[in-house]
């Protein structure tokens, strides 16, 4: 395992990662995951914490924190002991979207952490209650144009990657509609069905359920190609707009600063696990694409997600409501 591991006790974790117990005495490591309870970053954090417990015959335990579209349990990442006790889950709402629209962020994402690896991708969908009067992006657009600010929306909070799926459908569609953030993907999906909001992108993971059920209907999906568990569903490229592409992601890092000899042995273990058949049957099960990229890979991936999604705030004017 390295010397750097040679008194490793076990791993925990303290504000928005998890704490990896070097030399620590004896105690139940803790995972914290910036998310509610079956939120993507929970689910990838409990895979990969069932095999990081597994391969270091440690327990590691999930904890779930959520807060402000991730940043709190991010924030608390950056600033946690760069001593080898903490990494935590990331994702493409608290690294690539939160700086660029909340102004008061306490952490650079770029500097502020050593990245571990990506482990998934969340596509999501624009959708609508099944009885609804929209049968295609064509009718939405169309309603839109009509009467300019009627239509509303529904994301799972503002600064996430579902508002911006929202934001970039205004951009390359031209169209106004209002967007009504929420708490998190389930009170957005229970005012879709009560008839609160008229459609809502959300993820694909958190939109299923209500698809099985035959309760909503997706109109299309954001990513480069067909999800596959909505192979039927077109995307928006599909559909007229070739331009648009708009996929959440999910990874680990650790605070900057962190021992390299630490960071590598971690990257490598959540490496292995997130190449490994399991852990993608678990992605792919949850809604999730398994997406695994190396730390340095990681690493040249942010600066270009995160151009990409300044820029959408910018040309959109999108706000933290």
């Amino acid at each position: 395992m390295g010397s750097c591991l040679r008194d490793r006790q076990g791993w925990g974790l303290m504000g928005g990662g998890w704490r990896a117990g070097f030399g620590a005495a004896p105690w139940p490591a803790r995972a914290a995951i910036s998310a509610a309870a079956g939120a993507g970053m929970d689910i990838l954090g409990r895979a990969v914490a069932q095999g990081l417990s597994e391969a270091w015959g440690q327990p590691v335990v999930v904890e779930n924190r959520f807060g402000a579209g991730g940043t709190i349990g991010t924030e608390a990442l950056a600033k946690a002991p760069r001593d080898g006790y903490t990494m935590g889950v990331v994702n493409s709402s608290s690294l690539a979207i939160a700086p660029a629209i909340i102004p008061d962020v306490q952490y650079n994402p770029l500097t502020s952490f050593a990245p571990l690896g990506l482990g998934a991708s969340n596509d999501c969908a624009l959708a609508v209650r099944a009885n609804s009067r929209f049968r295609s992006v064509a009718d939405v657009v169309a309603a839109a144009r009509a009467r300019p600010g009627a239509l509303n929306w529904a994301s799972a909070g503002s600064g996430s990657s579902t508002h911006m799926a929202g934001e970039l459908f205004r951009l390359v569609a031209e169209v106004d509609i209002t967007h009504v953030p929420y708490r998190g993907s389930p009170p957005a999906i229970t005012d879709l069905l009560g008839g609160q909001v008229e459609m809502t992108f959300n993820t694909i993971n958190a939109l299923l359920p209500g698809i099985r059920a035959g309760t909503i209907r997706a109109l299309a999906t954001t990513g480069q190609g067909r999800d596959p568990l909505l192979p039927e569903v077109p995307t928006f490229a599909e559909v007229g707009y070739p331009a648009y592409e708009a996929s959440g992601w999910l990874g680990f890092a650790m605070p900057a600063g962190t021992p390299a000899d630490i960071v590598s042995t971690a990257a490598e273990a959540i490496r292995r696990i997130t190449e490994s058949p399991r852990f993608r049957d678990i992605m792919t099960n949850a809604g999730m694409r398994p997406r695994s990229l190396s730390a340095p890979e990681f690493a040249a991936f942010l600066p270009a997600e995160i151009a990409r999604w300044t820029d959408v705030v910018k040309r959109s004017g999108a706000r933290p409501d």
